[in-house]
Order: C-alpha cells, then sequence, then structure tokens
C-alpha cells in the first residue's frame, strides 16, 4: 500500500488482521466498515480483496482526510464511500454482504449497526474484533495456560475464547431477530 506519512498512525497489532483480509475474495461484494480510521481495513479490502465497494464510517475528522489521501494514493477513491460521523447514526440498512468491526477493546457499541447493514435478502458476515481477558476467571476457576490449551474445545485455543464467542452468537442472534425480524 502507499501511505501519506504525514497523516499515518502505525499499530502492529493490524498486521495479522490486514494480511488475513487481504487474502479474502471479496470480488462481487459490498464491504461495510464501521470504524475505518486512516483505511487499515478499507485498503486490503479494496487493494487485495477485490471488494467491489467499501461503506467507510469513521468520527475523526483528521481519520477522515488521512482516508481519503490513502485511497486516492492507491487508486481506489472511486470505490468508496465515506460516511463522517458515529456509525450508529450514519450507517445505512441493507447494503452489505460484509461488514468489518474493527474497533478493540471491543466493538459491541455497533453490533447492532452492523446487523442492520446486512443485506435483508442474502444476510452476510460479520468480523467482529474484540479483547479477551485470558486472566479471567471462568465457572469459578481460574486456569494455568497448560490447563487453559487442555480444557479447550473445538477450535479455541482457551474457554474465553469460547466463552465470548456464544456471548456474541447470543447477542448478534437476538439483534439480527430484532432489526431484520427474522433469524
Amino acid at each position: 500500500y502507499q501511505w501519506d506519512i504525514t497523516k499515518c498512525m502505525f499499530s502492529i497489532g493490524n498486521i495479522t488482521e490486514k494480511l488475513r483480509i487481504a487474502g479474502f475474495n471479496c470480488a462481487g461484494e459490498t464491504v461495510v466498515d464501521l470504524f475505518a480510521g486512516i483505511g487499515y481495513f478499507v485498503l486490503p479490502y479494496l487493494v487485495h480483496a477485490k471488494a467491489h465497494h467499501v461503506h467507510a464510517f469513521e468520527i475523526n475528522p483528521d481519520s477522515i482526510a488521512a482516508l481519503k489521501a490513502n485511497l486516492k494514493l492507491n487508486g481506489v477513491e472511486d470505490r468508496c464511500t465515506i460516511y463522517e460521523g458515529d456509525n450508529r447514526i450514519t450507517c445505512p440498512a441493507n447494503i452489505a454482504d460484509r461488514v468489518n468491526l474493527g474497533l478493540i477493546p471491543t466493538s459491541e457499541l455497533s453490533w447492532k449497526s452492523a446487523c442492520n447493514a446486512l443485506k435483508n435478502d442474502t444476510g452476510g458476515i460479520l468480523h467482529i474484533h474484540a479483547n479477551i481477558d485470558s486472566k479471567k476467571l471462568i465457572s469459578g476457576e481460574c486456569y494455568s495456560k497448560t490447563e487453559k490449551k487442555n480444557k479447550s474445545t473445538g477450535p479455541f485455543k482457551y474457554p474465553e475464547w469460547e466463552e465470548w464467542t456464544k456471548y456474541a452468537i447470543g447477542n448478534i442472534e437476538k439483534l439480527l431477530r430484532d432489526v431484520k425480524g427474522r433469524d
């Protein structure tokens, strides 16, 4: 990517996720990024994953200026619509095949916006980011790293990850029923 260094910030924690997104095949998809910033995830969706269009939501005017510059530097400004303000107010319904919720420590404040943004007829994919406390007490017990690894099930490395996933799924299912009127 090309970046305007005068309007850039860096976060080492985003590298793995940016690379993961760059490997997606989003051809023909409309993506919503509810926390666009300067384009950390917008650019991988557009440049490498080949999303048809990205709707980028950002509340910070300085980040919006940098996002516009970065879109132009990468020649993808015609495939991105930028919305300034709180995504809980500015995000339209029924537009997205995929929604990126790249805010940490939690993006939960915008889960309803994300569900509402998904297309009514086909649904879509939510990419939910969150920090999960791996030192948390689970069911009254605190596991050591070895115990955590041995107690996990399925694709989860730690029980906290599974617990959080169940929490997120339950809330997303409820929100989808509320905003879409069906499961």
